[in-house]
């Protein structure tokens, strides 16, 4: 199954300012320890982000974890605030025997914008492959709203990606 609507939000959907003066990238902590986070900053340079999904994920799944993850946090820099100075995109992952789930939350649409829907669109248009990676990888996305029913608001797309 692929992209549904909108759904209640998961307790990681709610997207919380982050602290001023924290450098980024910067990683959260969780309870769980099969939760990793980060918190990316509104440049879109995904080194960091790459050599901390290999930190940790499994070896054989780091790489499609890797592109899903690289792929939704530059669809949330080019789409929407998080790429404007003072941006943050925050990449959770959930690391389990079977699956990964790898949850991006944006901080929501730019003032004055179209509300900019998660879609695939037309692969020949699109100049980044954008979602066509996270379709052709993930055996399962889905997106939400942080206000639900608004439309606006943060946005987090989740990917579950095999963990073989």
């Amino acid at each position: 199954m692929k992209p549904t609507g909108t759904a209640a939000p998961k307790p990681d959907a709610d997207y919380e300012p982050e602290p001023a003066g924290v450098p980024y990238p910067h990683r959260i902590g969780f309870s769980e320890p099969h939760r990793h986070g980060i918190v990316l900053g509104h440049e879109r340079d995904y080194t960091a982000l790459a050599k901390w999904v290999r930190a940790m994920t499994p070896r054989r799944a780091a790489k499609p974890v890797s592109l899903v993850a690289e792929a939704l946090a530059s669809n949330a820099h080019q789409h929407t605030l998080s790429g404007d100075p003072g941006g943050t995109v925050r990449v959770v992952l959930d690391v389990n025997p079977f699956l990964i789930t790898i949850a991006v939350t944006d901080r929501g649409p730019r003032p004055d914008s179209v509300i900019p829907y998660p879609r695939l669109g037309d692969p020949r248009l699109a100049p980044l492959p954008g979602l066509h990676v996270v379709d052709q990888i993930a055996v399962y996305w889905e997106w939400d709203w942080a206000i639900p029913g608004a439309g606006s608001g943060s946005l987090t797309i989740r990917a579950k990606v095999e963990n073989p």
